[in-house]
């Protein structure tokens, strides 16, 4: 199995060139605390990097996150790294990911992500995106995400 990895400094310089068409781009990790829960964190494509251990506690999370493992992904919600998106909660039938929230979505009108794949972008109403995880048996946890101290 293939995956291309892109360097975060030129991917946000990428985004900013690109933004504008976009209402919230986002990105996207999937991340496992101690009891190997996952958690499926949707934040704003220019989000700078996140204090996961802050953020464990304010989710109530066991333990420290550690990022999930390619097999992981593929196994829980048939993504690939680089392409995970909220989308993918969507693969996840037996509901074991927990996806958690940008607390800055709940203003957007509408939400730009990967169809499962890296390649494309699409954009959807943010009602139907909740209206989705709603039929799909995914209840959101809002979270304002914790953003690492400089330094």
């Amino acid at each position: 199995m293939f995956a291309a990895f892109v360097n975060p400094k030129s991917q946000q310089a990428l985004a900013r060139r690109h933004i504008t068409q976009w209402e919230f781009p986002v990105k996207n990790i999937v991340v496992e605390d101690k009891q190997k829960q996952l958690y499926l964190i949707t934040m704003h494509l220019l989000t700078p990097p996140l204090d996961l251990k802050e953020l464990a506690k304010r989710i109530g999370a066991t333990g420290r996150f550690s990022f999930a493992s390619p097999p992981t992904l593929a196994a829980a919600l048939r993504v690939l790294p680089g392409s995970v998106t909220p989308f993918a909660a969507f693969n996840d039938h037996e509901r074991k990911v927990q996806v958690v929230l940008d607390g800055r979505l709940r203003n957007a009108k509408t939400i730009s992500a990967h169809p499962l794949v890296n390649t494309m972008t699409t954009t959807i109403a943010t009602a139907d995106l909740f209206k989705l995880f709603a039929h799909s048996g995914h209840r959101p946890l809002w979270c304002t995400l914790p953003i690492k101290a400089a330094g």
